[in-house]
């Protein structure tokens, strides 16, 4: 959890600034970033939570080259990547 807070923080206030239609007040170039900051924080939430229940731990300190390593590595990168192109 202390690794997420800043992505839960991100994401729910970029959430609620779309909810309550605030982003008509900011020009089209913002909105977009703006959004796609928001699916990127939640590419980041979803792929630490579907890693933590699908997968060992894995130990980061004592990096070794296995396989589960890269799972896990690769695991990030493609949820992560499917979220910023917007699904």
């Amino acid at each position: 959890m202390k690794r997420v807070w800043a992505d839960i923080a991100l994401f729910v206030l970029i959430v609620c600034f779309f909810a309550i239609h605030q982003y008509t007040h900011i020009p089209p170039p913002l909105q977009l970033l703006s959004l796609k900051a928001m699916l990127v924080s939640a590419g980041i939430l979803h792929a630490h939570i579907a890693r933590k229940l699908l997968f060992p731990k894995v130990n980061w300190d004592n990096i070794k080259l296995t396989g589960g390593l890269y799972v896990a590595i690769v695991f990030y990168i493609v949820i992560i990547y499917a979220y910023a192109m917007g699904g």
